[in-house]
C-alpha cells in the first residue's frame, strides 16, 4: 500500500505540480487577463546591430566561486553516473536519475533527457569526460528514444527501464506532451554541438512530432497530457484521450516555440496558441509580472534553461527574462516576509517549488506570492534548486541562498544538494528534515542556468539551430538589445 501511494504521488507528477492551477483555478482575479502586456516587465530596447543570427546569445562570462563549480560538479556526475548500462534493455543509455536515493523502483522521466544531453556537453566542455565518450552516450540514448513507443512522436512522461512501456507498467501515465517538448529541447542542443550521426538522429525525433495532434483548435491551446491506450477509471478525456490544457503562462514557452519551429511544416503551429496564452498579473511588494497561480519557481526557469530571453521581446514587447527576475524578487521577498510565522524561511532560505515532502512524498504545492494562497503548502520546505534555479536573473541573491545551503547539517551528499529541507517539519534538536534522495529535473535546472550563468553555453547552442530561429520568428519573437546585463544586482 505505501509503495502504491507513493508511486501514485510519483506518476501524477507533472499533473499535480504544474496542471491543477493552470487547468483547474479560474483567472476571474487576474488584473488585465485579456491583455498579454499591460506596462509590466518592459524591455529596455535598442536598435541591434546587423547580425548573422536573428536571435544571438550575448557574451557576458562569469567566473563560478568554488562552492558554485562543486554543485555543478555534483549535477553531472549525478546525470553521468545514474543513467541504463545494460546494452540489452530498450532503455539503453537513457538518464535513469529519478528520485535517485529513495530506494525504490522507479520507472525513467522522459523530460529529464532535456536536461541529461546539455549536461553531457557541458561536462565535455569542462573536461570531465572526452569528447567522444560523450557522444556515444548520446547516440546510445538516441537510438533507444528512436525506437521506443511514441504517438505522433509523443512519449509516455515515465518510462518503464526493462520493457520501454509506461512506467510502473500502469494505465496511470499519461503522455506528455510538455515532457517530450523538453527532451526536443536538450537533444537540439546535441545536435548542434555534435553535428553529423547525432544531428540526423534528433531531426529524425523532431521531425515526427505532429503538434497539432496535441492542440485543441477550438481553443487554441495546447492539451495537457493524453490517455490514447487506457483511460484510467474516473479520469475524464475526449474520445482521444486527451485531457486538460495548458491554458495560462506556465513553464511551457519552450513548447511554442518548438511546435512553431518544427522542420515538419504540416506538424507546425502558427502564432495563435502562444497569443491564446492567459496571462494573468499580480505583484508581491514590487513590480508587477505575469504570473503561474502554483507560485512555483520552476515555472520561471524551465525554459529559460534553454532558451535566451535577455534580449528578446515578442510583439507586445513582453520580457520574458525581466519577468522571470520580478519573480525571483518576489519570491524571497515573501520568504523574508513568512519568516516569522514559518521557521527556517529568510533572506537566503526561499525560492519555494514543486519538491519532495516531509509528509506528502512529492508536492507541487510550495511556491510564492503572487500565487493562489490557499493552493500553497506552507510547512517551511525549500528546495535548493529553487533560489538556485534564479541564477540568471539575482546571481547576488541566488549565490547567496547557495552559501546558507551548503552550511545547513546532511544536506549535501554525493551529487551536491539533496532535493529539500525544512526547518518547520519533521525537524529534531535544531537540524532539519532533509529528502535524501535527487530528481534530474531539479538537478538539470540547477546545472544548465549554473552553465549559463559561466559560459551562456546551452543558449549559444540552442539559439544557432535554424528551426528554433524559425518558431521565434513565427511566435512573433524579436531581438531587442537590453539596456542592462543578465547579471543586473537589483
Amino acid at each position: 500500500m505505501e509503495d502504491q501511494a507513493m508511486k501514485e504521488r510519483i506518476g501524477c507528477r507533472h499533473l499535480c505540480c504544474m496542471s491543477l492551477v493552470v487547468v483547474g483555478i479560474a483567472l476571474s482575479e487576474c488584473t488585465d487577463k485579456n491583455n498579454f502586456f499591460s506596462g509590466i516587465a518592459m524591455a529596455d530596447t535598442a536598435e541591434p546591430e546587423q547580425l548573422e543570427q536573428k536571435f544571438p546569445v550575448a557574451v557576458d562570462p562569469h567566473l563560478l566561486t568554488g562552492g558554485m563549480e562543486e554543485e555543478l560538479r555534483g549535477c553531472f556526475d549525478f546525470f553521468w553516473n545514474e543513467w541504463v548500462r545494460d546494452e540489452s534493455l530498450p532503455t539503453y543509455g537513457l538518464n535513469a536519475g529519478d528520485y535517485v536515493g529513495l530506494r525504490r523502483h522507479v520507472p525513467l522521466a522522459i523530460e529529464s533527457q532535456g536536461f541529461y544531453f546539455p549536461v553531457i556537453i557541458l561536462g565535455i566542455e569542462r573536461g570531465w569526460i572526452e569528447r567522444e565518450v560523450g557522444r556515444q552516450r548520446v547516440l546510445a540514448a538516441l537510438d533507444s528514444l528512436l525506437q521506443l513507443r511514441h504517438f505522433h512522436g509523443f512519449y509516455y512522461h515515465f518510462i518503464d527501464l526493462e520493457t520501454g512501456g509506461p512506467g510502473w507498467r500502469s494505465k496511470n501515465v499519461e503522455v506528455s506532451n510538455m515532457s517530450t517538448a523538453t527532451m526536443i529541447a536538450g537533444a537540439i542542443v546535441a545536435a548542434e554541438y555534435f553535428g553529423g550521426d547525432v544531428r540526423d538522429r534528433v531531426e529524425q525525433l523532431y521531425k515526427r512530432i505532429d503538434w497539432n495532434w496535441f492542440l485543441d483548435p477550438a481553443r487554441q491551446h495546447f492539451y495537457m497530457a493524453c490517455h490514447p491506450e487506457q483511460v484510467p477509471e474516473g479520469k475524464r478525456v475526449d474520445e482521444r484521450g486527451m485531457f486538460g490544457h495548458w491554458a495560462a503562462y506556465s513553464e511551457h514557452l519552450i513548447m511554442y516555440v518548438l511546435a512553431a519551429g518544427s522542420p515538419e511544416e504540416k506538424h507546425a503551429i502558427d502564432s495563435r496558441p502562444y497569443a491564446a496564452m492567459q496571462t494573468p498579473v499580480g505583484s508581491y511588494k514590487g513590480k508587477p509580472f505575469i504570473y503561474c497561480r502554483t507560485g512555483s519557481a520552476f515555472v520561471y526557469q524551465w525554459s529559460h534553461c534553454f532558451l535566451d530571453f535577455r534580449n528578446i521581446v515578442d510583439r507586445k514587447k513582453c520580457d520574458w527574462f525581466e519577468n522571470s527576475r520580478q519573480a525571483s524578487l518576489a519570491a524571497q521577498r515573501f520568504a523574508i516576509d513568512s519568516s516569522d510565522v514559518v521557521k527556517g524561511l529568510g533572506e537566503n532560505s526561499w525560492g519555494m517549488s514543486a519538491c519532495m515532502s516531509p509528509t506528502d512524498g512529492y508536492s507541487g504545492h510550495y511556491g510564492s506570492m503572487p500565487a493562489d494562497r490557499d493552493f500553497l503548502l506552507m510547512d517551511g520546505t525549500i528546495a535548493p534548486y529553487g533560489p538556485l534555479g534564479f541564477l540568471v536573473f539575482t546571481p547576488k541573491q541566488s549565490l547567496a541562498a547557495l552559501e546558507y545551503m551548503r552550511t545547513i547539517p546532511e544536506l549535501t551528499g554525493k551529487y551536491g544538494l539533496f532535493d529539500a529541507y525544512s526547518f518547520q517539519t519533521k525537524s529534531k534538536n535544531g537540524r532539519p528534515w532533509v529528502a535524501k534522495s535527487y530528481l534530474a529535473i531539479d538537478k538539470g535546472i540547477v546545472a544548465l542556468m549554473f552553465e549559463n550563468y559561466a559560459t551562456q553555453l546551452i543558449w549559444k547552442y540552442l539559439h544557432q539551430n535554424s528551426h528554433i530561429e524559425r518558431g521565434l520568428s513565427r511566435l512573433g519573437f524579436q531581438y531587442s538589445l537590453r539596456s542592462t546585463r543578465s547579471t543586473e544586482k537589483k
